[in-house]
């Protein structure tokens, strides 16, 4: 147990969150009718939990991941959660069992998650990734780090998950406004000329493929290929953000 969630989750330099105000809106209590006659459209909100909480409910979903229950003299297990991590290197030991190590959060009492079930879960060396699945067009990927909660919302396109936007939050909140995008429109810009000098630009990396590159089809998929294979949350953000951008 050599490291906690201060060591894991490293200060960084976080794209700008998508902000929505809605300190103009007079919204009312129910979905009732403006002096237009039309009806008022209700937001969609979800709530916000610990995530020791969150994990004790939902730890039983994920094959990669248990909790250690732990009985130590002046720890809260609530406090300072501690997993058991598949490493992912393919090694057994004598029982079959894969291989794991041992991460420890702490204040996971604090930190917050969504208050929904999740399909997946991944610990990185610097925080944690938990995807959503919110209905059947819309699922959300969020990013565990030091200062708290990065949700990257995401259409369900042919069963790849395409970020439209970003959002952060705090510790402080108790509940998150879901950011909705018309997934025809994205449809419809993946159908077209990708601009690779602008890809090249904001992702160096794609220099050696971008010939291959002609519709902006073919450069998502290449940018969600690259990103399956990355455990790092600094660039899991960075490749959303891009892919967001080149949508826009």
């Amino acid at each position: 147990m050599n490291e906690n969630l201060s060591e894991m989750v490293k200060d960084q330099t976080e794209p700008a969150p998508v902000v929505f105000s809605e300190t103009d809106l007079d919204l009312p209590d129910n979905a009732e009718e403006e002096e237009t006659g039309a009806p008022v459209e209700e937001r969609l909100l979800i709530g916000i939990t610990p995530f020791s909480a969150w994990f004790e409910a939902n730890a039983t979903q994920f094959t990669n991941i248990n909790r250690v229950q732990v009985a130590i003299r002046g720890v809260n297990p609530d406090e300072t959660l501690i997993m058991a991590v598949n490493d992912g290197s393919g090694e057994e030991d004598e029982e079959g069992n894969p291989k794991r190590n041992l991460r420890v959060f702490e204040n996971a009492d604090t930190h917050p998650v969504l208050d929904l079930p999740a399909s997946e879960m991944q610990v990185y060396n610097n925080g944690f990734k938990i995807l959503y699945p919110y209905n059947d067009g819309i699922s959300i990927k969020c990013y565990g780090v030091r200062t708290g909660l990065i949700a990257v919302f995401c259409n369900n396109i042919n069963g790849s998950l395409i970020p439209y936007a970003v959002t952060r939050i705090k510790r402080k909140d108790d509940e998150i406004e879901v950011v909705t995008r018309d997934s025809a429109e994205v449809v419809e810009k993946l159908g077209g000329t990708l601009d690779g000098e602008t890809l090249q630009l904001r992702y160096k990396q794609v220099a050696k493929a971008i010939d291959e590159l002609t519709t902006n089809q073919d450069g998502i998929n290449w940018l969600l290929e690259r990103q399956a294979e990355i455990k790092d949350i600094n660039h899991h953000l960075q490749i959303d953000n891009i892919i967001i951008d080149t949508l826009a």
